[in-house]
């Protein structure tokens, strides 16, 4: 269960059992070992006429993205693709490309709504703000408009691998789900990394300083993503083996700032650690680049590997334009039922 408090000092904290197990299929490949073929899904041609129809719908029913339910958004011909969107997602390589659902052709509205109705195919769809971007975010270049240096998603700028850390959740968002509904003119393509690639290299460099990254760290949240009654920092390693799985939470313009604000600075070596931590995600060898077209949805597990952005302009008469939905999964573990949920997190 993710930790919630602000009072105590986490290098002072017993690191646990390094990951030493055997990574999913595809999941330690360098990234010029993963072909196109190993994420790219074709959606159903019958999906297309399937969210037309449910739009149709909505509109007549005067539903927007903010009242819409699952039950309004029948998809059946998805149920054709998911379980191999999830194989893709949970043993590798971590990350699914789907192509062919149109979204790009609807007004930006209903690109939206549909993308939540596709969401709630791969599991819940959770809130990303407490009034604003609760159900979808616009990753585009808000010109500032949020006022807040974490979210490099809001601006132009290159965003470095991270992971996305739902901090108004108990727990964080097991897939990333990005619908392109433009593109840049230029640059912004995703990129993404292994966390078994990552921590293998990790170990192979440096294993002495691989048991800094299990202690936990605080990560400041974003303004629209801080409760009004706290806690001021969320609390969490930035890798851990959770069921044997390896786990990584990771965003370097988040751990700095809530280290400061909880009056545990990071020390000389803990700075050594992330500094080798963020060379390493900047190697070519480790990173898969992937330029999504308009119209195609890249989902990554946000729980075994990375993702992030190169730096774009923009056409300013068609500025880039993507949706993202943060998305638990049903369909393991303990799923989205309250009561496994308070077994696992409460126990």
């Amino acid at each position: 269960m993710t930790l919630l408090q602000t009072n105590f000092d986490p290098a002072a904290h017993p690191a646990p059992q390094i990951f030493d197990g055997v990574p999913p299929a595809g999941w330690a490949r360098a990234a010029g070992e993963i072909a196109e073929a190993d994420y790219v899904v074709a959606a159903p041609d019958a999906a297309r006429g399937q969210i037309a129809e449910a739009l149709a719908a909505i509109h007549r029913q005067g539903l927007d993205l903010d009242t819409v339910e699952q039950e309004d958004l029948r998809l059946p011909a998805l149920g054709d693709i998911v379980p191999d969107v999830h194989a893709r997602l949970d043993g590798g390589p971590g990350f699914a490309l789907i192509r062919g659902l149109g979204l790009d052709a609807l007004a930006e509205d209903d690109a939206s709504i549909a993308a939540w109705g596709v969401a709630n195919y791969l599991g819940k769809p959770i809130r990303q703000g407490l009034k604003a971007d609760r159900r979808v975010f616009t990753v585009s270049d808000h010109r500032g408009a949020y006022d807040d240096p974490i979210r490099i998603g809001a601006t132009k700028q290159l965003s470095k691998p991270h992971t996305d850390n739902g901090c108004l959740e108990p727990r964080s968002p097991d897939y990333v789900m990005l619908a392109c509904y433009r593109q840049a003119r230029e640059g912004g393509e995703s990129t993404l990394i292994s966390a078994y690639a990552l921590h293998a290299a990790y170990a192979a460099r440096r294993p002495g300083l691989l048991p800094l990254l299990y202690q936990p760290y605080h990560f400041l949240p974003p303004k629209l993503h801080t409760w009004p009654a706290g806690p001021a920092t969320i609390v969490k390693p930035i890798f851990s083996v959770e069921d044997g799985v390896l786990c990584v939470h990771y965003a370097r313009v988040m751990i700095e700032p809530g280290m400061e604000l909880a009056g545990t600075p990071l020390s000389a070596a803990q700075t050594e650690a992330l500094d080798l931590l963020d060379e390493l995600l900047a190697d070519p060898a480790l990173v898969r680049q992937c330029r999504m077209a308009p119209g195609d949805i890249l989902v990554n597990n946000n729980r075994s590997t990375l993702h992030g952005r190169l730096g774009y302009e923009d056409d300013p008469d068609a500025p880039r334009c993507l949706k993202r939905l943060w998305v638990w999964q049903r369909h393991r573990g303990a799923g989205v039922d309250p009561i496994a949920l308070d077994r696992r997190e409460f126990s």
